[in-house]
């Protein structure tokens, strides 16, 4: 499993989040934007270096990467479309990148702590597209949000209750194709 981020539409005290979870899991996570994102380069060479020390290897990475795509619509939600795979965890504020995800079998998770489902997505579609007609007639004018405490408590909480479940999912999928008695003795530690 990977997680993939949307990391244009993902706010840095978020981003920081995913980056600290990244590496208390061991998962694998991929942030893809259309520039270079310092708070996530700096945190890579970070995370490599105390790698490298612990392991005394000089060619040992981080799990973590930053892929910078060309500048152009939709050309960062189409590298994480091409390369996710059914399971990983996707993180994106842009509800049509959620939708073809959710197609694909991915889980996606939003940068407000909400989830998006093949039950709601159809919804969220609607209600952005309502929302844009309305802006283009100037009913209202687009808001932007700030980033306070409460909006990176739901985050967080989010991001760690679909991690950790679709680890668990992940272990139980890897876990049939165990032997037995080793699926056994996992199971009597718990």
């Amino acid at each position: 499993m990977t997680i993939w981020v949307d990391a244009d539409s993902v706010p840095v005290a978020m981003r920081a989040v995913i980056l600290r979870a990244a590496v208390r899991t061991g998962c694998p996570a991929c942030f893809v934007a259309d520039r270079i994102l310092k708070d996530v380069a700096s945190f890579i060479a970070e995370d490599t270096h105390s790698i490298r020390v612990k392991t005394g290897s000089k060619t040992d990475r981080s799990a973590i990467k930053l892929v910078t795509v060309p500048s152009g619509t939709d050309s960062a939600d189409n590298y994480v479309v091409q390369n996710s795979s059914p399971g990983d965890l996707c993180i994106t504020h842009d509800i049509p990148l959620a939708s073809r995800l959710l197609e694909k079998g991915c889980a996606v998770i939003d940068d407000r702590g909400g989830q998006f489902t093949l039950e709601n997505i159809s919804s969220r579609l609607f209600d952005r597209d309502i929302n844009s007609q309305l802006r283009l007639c100037g009913v209202f004018e687009k808001q932007s949000k700030t980033t306070g405490s409460s909006n990176i408590k739901a985050f967080s909480d989010n991001f760690d209750r679909v991690l950790t479940s679709s680890l668990l999912t992940k272990t139980a999928q890897n876990s049939d194709n165990m032997p037995r008695n080793y699926k056994i003795a996992c199971s009597d530690r718990q």
